[in-house]
């Protein structure tokens, strides 16, 4: 294996260091299929909110109903107790009230079922709930003779506020605007049926004062209050409905970005780490690791117990990256590129680096001592500590947060002087410097290394008293 290979690679022609193009990396979820499956997600979950809001309204229908009758019957009782008057004429409209909406509440739970329910069903619902405060409206003002002036006076039209709540839940807002627009000329043409005078005049028409409270000019206004009433609950279903967009996006673009990134590095660029997204250089500790012989040992297993060696080998690699806070960049192969200090340097990299080193090497020699194996594992690791380049590589098809420089190179040479060295660990006296026990390390050649004329110091460490020298 040549990791250091992997670890050169360059960004593709017309892509920005470390990154995709300069717009891609301007915001990290906009791969082109993103916007196409967030809005097949936004539609789905409508479609499956549609029924559930539906049967919910259905019920807040069955509820209204109820609460209408109650209340007209308790405030017939209570009146009749007090004074002696009859609530009869009043009481005959809201039974209708409280009979129609318990009937379209009750067909409305009975249609919204998945297997029955058709979209054009929210415009009927719709039609009939303000059909219904339409009609009782015009039989309480005709029953007493009143003109079109007296609308705001029928107790029904203070249900049309509530009507326009209630539908806001279905998140649909051309159901909502088409609501508004029934009722406004609903209202406008109850007035104009009923002759509306522009202002009552008291004195002539030997009505009290208090009429002129329902002239036209101010009827007007309450008009236009209830439409802008109705248009916030409008907006408010745009804006729902753009949240619920905009967190489907995001989750699409996590999603994508868990894909192809570090779990460590997603997170950061979803919440905005331009650094990371045009890439930056930076000190970082990086460490190669590579199975000795895999090919040899591939060879005497079958197709299923290689994955399951494969997939033993990485989970330890991990669970050891992980308890000494470092992360895998990527496996590569029967090996596996880590870091530490990427994103964030710390004083201890180097050395959290060197202790994951020696605890991998004593996992690996329990694995063995186990006898889960037909074979006997063996590992070769090198670390060097560096300036590197980090960031995002690749195209909109395919994005890779890697480190790239001559601190990789160097760090996966070290990896293969192991062989010729005879040890399972080899560091360079840059890594070693950061130890939290440089005695613990000794230094066994000077060498520049293959491709390389400056020689550096490699370092091992010092085998327990009385050992022998490690073999990879």
């Amino acid at each position: 294996m040549q990791p250091g290979l992997r670890a050169q690679q360059h960004p593709p022609r017309g892509v920005a260091p470390g990154g995709g193009t300069a717009d891609r990396l301007a915001d990290p979820f906009a791969h082109p299929l993103s916007a196409p499956l967030a809005g097949d997600l936004v539609a789905g979950l409508m479609r499956r909110h549609e029924v559930a809001a539906e049967r919910l309204i259905g019920w807040l229908r069955v509820g209204i109903g109820a609460c209408v009758f109650v209340t007209v019957i308790a405030a017939g009782h209570v009146l009749d107790g007090a004074v002696g008057a009859s609530l009869a004429l009043f009481q005959r409209n809201a039974w209708i009230a409280a009979l129609g909406f318990l009937l379209v509440g009750a067909a409305s739970l009975a249609l919204a079922v998945p297997q029955r329910w058709h979209h054009g069903y929210a415009y009927l619902f719709m039609v009939l709930d303000v059909g219904l405060v339409l009609a009782i409206t015009v039989l309480a003002l005709g029953e007493r003779g009143l003109p079109g002036n007296a609308v705001p006076s029928a107790p029904i039209a203070w249900a049309i506020p509530l009507v326009l709540a209630v539908g806001a839940l279905r998140y649909d807002v051309k159901v909502q605007l088409s609501a508004i627009a029934l009722l406004a000329l609903g209202l406008v043409g109850i007035a104009a049926g009923l002759e509306h005078p522009l202002v009552p005049d008291p004195a002539a028409a030997g009505m009290p004062a208090w009429t002129q409270a329902f002239s036209m000019p101010v009827n007007a206004m309450r008009l236009t209050l209830l439409l802008l009433a109705g248009a916030a609950t409008a907006f408010g279903i745009v804006r729902s409905r753009r949240l619920l967009a905009s967190a489907v996006r995001d989750a699409v673009g996590r999603a994508s970005l868990s894909r192809f990134l570090p779990a460590e590095i997603a997170p950061r660029l979803a919440a905005g780490d331009a650094a990371l997204r045009r890439g930056r250089r930076q000190r970082a500790v990086i460490a190669f690791v590579d199975i000795r012989d895999s090919t040899g040992m591939a060879e005497g297993m079958d197709p299923e117990g290689l994955s399951r060696f494969f997939t033993a080998f990485r989970t330890r690699i991990l669970a050891c990256v992980r308890r000494h806070h470092g992360f895998v960049d990527k496996f590569i192969g029967d090996g596996a590129l880590i870091l530490f200090g990427v994103p964030d340097e710390g004083g201890d990299d180097a050395a959290r680096a060197l202790a994951f080193a020696q605890d991998l090497t004593g996992i690996v020699e329990a694995w063995n001592e186990s006898r889960e194996l037909p074979h006997a594992v063996r590992i070769g690791i090198g670390i060097h500590v560096g300036e590197v380049f980090c960031g995002i590589v690749g195209d909109e098809e395919r994005m890779e947060f890697t480190v790239l420089g001559d601190a990789v190179n160097v760090a996966s040479r070290l990896e293969q002087a192991t062989k010729r060295y005879g040890a399972v660990v080899l560091a360079s006296e840059a890594a070693v410097a950061g130890s939290s026990d440089p005695a613990a390390w000794r230094e066994v050649g000077r060498e520049p290394l293959a491709g390389r004329k400056q020689p550096i110091a490699i370092f091992a460490p010092v085998p327990p008293s009385g050992a022998g020298r490690s073999l990879p």
